[in-house]
């Protein structure tokens, strides 16, 4: 059971990003992707609360300590570095790279998803209908995920889905972009949205919350990083289409989880659930991300670079688990990314590659003249994608995530190529 020390350190946790959310707003006070950072960090951690003194659920906790609670928030604050460097420029203007070849992962993942139309309108009745028709639906659905993800990795089963998954987190920094522009293709964003939206919906399908979720955070993070440029207008319709998209996941997401848990016996309600869903990734890093006795190697961070180099490396969520079943957690249980980071590298290591670069980031975020680059921003995107993504549950860029990560790397080198190729070679 969870003791007045216990709850004493966790509120001197939550009462650290309170302050933190207030001195981020006090010079300069507009909201942006930072501010949502901060809230969603302290959103979570009223819901440890709830879950830390949940008589069924107390008992998986181990009791607080005050260095864990340190080192996450230290490490929490370095991840956010770069929003807060661009949080206090005054910036009023993106530059244009002038680049078309924006548009290639756009077209792409509008592609991968006309090509998967097929397959989702014949899984619509069994997948999104049943979820809302049939109370067992979801749990049914999962555990076919379940079984899929053992044999996951080895080969490419579906590659538009890999695809559209790999330039998921590109095409929305674009489709964000694009919307600040004078020169809108209104058709093409059409488009491109609806791509976004039906490729966020597809998860739920297969009674998948946790892929919902990251694309949803992804989204945010993008809107709260152009918010500011876009026209209020268009600013207007934005918000009221994500209301609207909300309700629409939130439905069969709230009935996967239902489903899922509805028939436990001798549990609490599925509101239970939900607290510890959300709530336990603050009491586990603090319980076990700085020992877990043993680190994972990378097995998991940067899962396909090692594959690369090391053919014993897992292929997947399942093989990882059984080769460090000797871990005091594993990642069936949320440690933020990074308690990830940490159980990957041990806590030294993680710390150093968590300053250098993000200390790399910073030195490359400079505006001029109230003006910035749009690689720069791509930087501070990257930064609240994993700060958003990871808060509550792990780094989102692991394993086949890899992918999306090197996309990422690989619109910023050609960004950055492509201005001083301007530079060079400037257009009349």
């Amino acid at each position: 059971m969870a003791t007045a020390a216990d709850n004493i350190l966790l509120a001197f946790y939550t009462l650290l990003w309170v302050i933190s959310f207030i001195w981020y707003h006090y010079q300069n006070r507009h909201i942006d992707g930072g501010s949502a950072v901060m809230a969603s960090y302290i959103v979570y951690c009223f819901f440890s609360f709830i879950t830390l003194n949940d008589e069924f659920f107390d008992i998986t906790y181990e009791h607080l300590r005050l260095f864990p609670f340190i080192y996450l928030y230290v490490m929490l604050m370095i991840a956010l570095l770069p929003a807060i460097q661009l949080h206090r420029s005054p910036i009023t203007e993106i530059e244009d790279p002038h680049s078309r070849a924006l548009l290639i992962p756009c077209f792409v993942s509008i592609l991968c998803i006309f090509a998967q139309i097929p397959s989702i309108l014949s899984n619509f009745n069994s997948g999104f209908v049943s979820l809302l028709t049939d109370s067992e639906a979801g749990k049914v659905a999962h555990l076919e995920s379940l079984e899929d993800a053992e044999s996951a990795g080895s080969e490419i089963s579906n590659l538009p889905a890999v695809l559209y998954n790999t330039l998921f987190d590109c095409s929305v920094f674009i489709f964000f972009f694009l919307l600040t522009r004078k020169d809108k293709n209104i058709i093409f964003l059409i488009f491109l949205f609806l791509a976004i939206i039906i490729g966020m919906i597809i998860p739920v399908m297969d009674g998948q919350r946790g892929s919902v979720i990251k694309c949803g955070l992804t989204i945010i993070a993008g809107y709260m990083l152009f918010r500011k440029f876009i026209s209020k207008r268009i600013d207007r319709i934005i918000q009221i289409a994500g209301i609207i998209v909300t309700v629409i996941v939130a439905i069969p997401i709230i009935a996967i989880t239902i489903s899922r848990f509805s028939d436990r016996k001798d549990s609490p309600e599925t509101s239970g659930y939900v607290y510890w869903y959300i709530g336990q990734a603050n009491i586990y890093f603090n319980n076990y991300a700085l020992d877990a006795g043993g680190t994972r190697n990378g097995d998991r961070t940067i899962n396909l670079a090692k594959r690369l180099l090391s053919p014993d490396t897992p292929k997947n969520y399942t093989e990882r688990r059984e080769k460090y079943s000797n871990l005091n957690i594993g990642d069936d249980f949320f440690t933020t990314f990074v308690g990830d980071f940490a159980i990957d590298f041990g806590p030294l290591a993680a710390f150093i590659i968590f300053v250098v670069f993000n200390g790399w980031a910073i030195l490359h975020i400079r505006p001029r003249d109230g003006t910035i680059k749009l690689h720069q921003l791509l930087l501070v995107y990257f930064a609240l994608c994993v700060s958003l993504q990871g808060g509550m549950t792990l780094f989102m860029y692991s394993d086949t995530g890899n992918l999306a990560l090197g996309a990422m790397i690989i619109l910023y080198i050609w960004l950055r190529f492509h201005e001083s190729l301007l530079k060079k070679f400037p257009k009349v």
